[in-house]
């Protein structure tokens, strides 16, 4: 017998049983104390639903034997189960399929949803949903997207071949390209930041003579914003396109992006400090000049996901995405739709 399967789109729960105490865990009462505990579980989630994952065989350890409810634990072994998540809000779109082969899946991911299961968002997730979607449980994504940005997303088919993939991005080869939507700068809530004070007197920006712009920005675990500091300039963005839209009866700008660094929030911190924060950006939409320099300065505070406004999208496309693909060497570009 091998390990569980993937099911429903979700991989089994993996768990360390503790170091040896002067009690030994039981198998049921060890896995009741992780399922209770779990903030996101369906309320029907209880000690006999316990029972019932025991007597179909769905807790066992790395080896895949299965485990009886009363059967003592080894400290240091790893145990497996299925979670039950809790119902969560069903967030709108499809996963639409831009590319798919025997090796990779590249999809257009909707806005608000969360690339990988974690903490609330776990069904909700373009893995769980593409899995299902597409019957292929094997899907694993390459590099994440944030939950409230749209565009491309690639996923490996394959185990074998994941790593190439992933290790590709953490070498950061794929070239990426945002658009990102904004306000006019007479619809503008904010100054821009010096030196970029005077960028409306720039030469419009080319993918031949792009903006270059560099900031210093850090981020504290915690505090919900990242912010700009007085360092050497860690961030590096290149904006090589920039036009005016109507969107939905408004006169917008949108801008071409690529950011050559990956820091957290980069885009949307980057248009802030002109003074254009993304539309529908739930944080630096409202996030004060102090805020955006000091980790003292108040923060707002984003609505819970159950209330936000699904149409209205935050206006942050992941709109590109070009890589000489690691297996074949072939020159890879998937274009979102959105």
């Amino acid at each position: 017998m091998g390990p569980l399967p993937v099911k429903k789109g979700l991989n089994p729960t993996r768990i360390l049983v503790p170091p040896a105490t002067d009690t030994p865990w039981v198998a049921k009462d060890f896995l009741w104390h992780l399922i209770s505990s779990q903030r996101h579980r369906a309320e029907d989630d209880n000690f006999s639903a316990v029972l019932d994952r025991f007597a179909a065989g769905e807790v066992c350890l790395d080896s895949g034997e299965a485990l009886a409810p009363d059967d003592v634990l080894r400290p240091g072994s790893f145990i497996n189960f299925y979670r039950r998540p809790a119902p969560e809000r069903p967030v709108p779109g499809e996963i639409a399929v831009l590319h798919q082969d025997a090796d990779i899946v590249v999809v257009d991911k909707p806005p608000f949803l969360a690339t990988l299961p974690r903490g609330q968002h776990i069904t909700e997730t373009a893995l769980v949903k593409a899995r299902v979607q597409l019957g292929i449980p094997e899907l694993s994504p390459s590099h994440r997207l944030d939950r409230l940005t749209r565009g491309v997303l690639l996923m490996t088919a394959r185990p074998e071949i994941r790593g190439a993939y992933q290790t590709m991005f953490e070498r950061r080869v794929p070239h990426k390209v945002y658009e990102a939507l904004t306000p006019l700068p007479e619809e503008a809530p904010f100054a821009p930041i010096a030196p970029l004070a005077d960028w409306r007197s720039w030469d419009p920006p080319t993918p031949e003579r792009p903006w270059r712009l560099e900031h210093s920005m850090s981020k504290t675990r915690g505090h919900l914003s990242t912010i700009l500091t007085d360092g050497s300039p860690n961030a590096l963005t290149l904006v090589t396109g920039l036009r005016t839209e109507w969107r939905g009866g408004r006169k917008i700008l949108v801008w071409r992006l690529e950011p050559h660094t990956g820091k957290t929030h980069q885009l949307r911190v980057v248009l802030r400090s002109l003074g254009l924060p993304i539309l529908n950006d739930p944080l630096y939409t409202e996030l004060t000049d102090a805020a955006l320099f000091s980790i003292d300065a108040p923060t707002p505070r984003p609505v819970y996901v159950e209330d936000e406004d699904f149409s209205s999208p935050m206006g942050l496309i992941a709109k590109e995405l070009r890589f000489p693909d690691p297996l074949s060497g072939q020159e890879r570009k998937f274009v979102s739709r959105f």
